[in-house]
């Protein structure tokens, strides 16, 4: 219990700790920005691409220790509490996903968010750790809809382990904020 208290402790200490996206705030500690605004195709919500905000930090994050893990199609899924979703949110960054399923994805974004209408809470957002060339909206759509369907349980946090994304192994999240699970 002490070694928790320290832990989160430290993390607090040095900014570690991670923070929901409040309504019309897109920075994130870590040097994570806002890349690009969409509105969504139903017209009530908007789509947010956030990324590192420095060449520097995507070089980094490319060259991870995750590569050198073994990978699948489908990965590993680990259902959380914690940073959970609206359900109602993560079922329209689903279906953004698939709507738009050739739609590239450019490299610096590492997360895309869905901003639904509701003032608290109002975010679902899929994310990965590796920089994934050629990515398109299509590929990350099969794996949200898969932790979207098991991870379910009035709200919505999930992280699925080792998983190929357009041919590079990563780990993928869907949660209510833009950064880590």
């Amino acid at each position: 219990m002490q070694v928790k208290s320290i832990a989160l402790f430290m993390m607090g200490a040095t900014g570690l700790m991670a923070r929901s996206l409040p309504q019309g705030d897109t920075t994130f500690p870590g040097d994570f920005v806002e890349i690009d605004r969409q509105p969504a195709s139903d017209g009530n919500g908007t789509l947010i691409f956030l990324g590192p905000g420095s060449e520097d930090n995507t070089a980094r994050a490319a060259t991870s220790a995750m590569d050198k893990r073994a990978c699948s199609s489908s990965g590993s899924i680990t259902c959380d509490s914690n940073h959970a979703a609206r359900n109602e949110n993560c079922d329209k960054l689903v279906t953004e996903l698939f709507a738009d399923p050739t739609i590239g994805v450019a490299e610096s974004p590492r997360q895309i968010c869905y901003q639904g209408t509701s003032g608290d809470n109002a975010y679902c957002c899929v994310s990965w750790h590796n920089v994934v060339k050629n990515l398109n909206k299509g590929d990350l759509a099969p794996i949200a809809q898969n932790m979207l369907s098991q991870c379910t349980q009035n709200g919505i946090s999930g992280k699925t382990h080792g998983v190929y994304v357009h041919g590079k192994c990563t780990d993928v999240c869907l949660s209510n904020r833009g950064t880590h699970c």
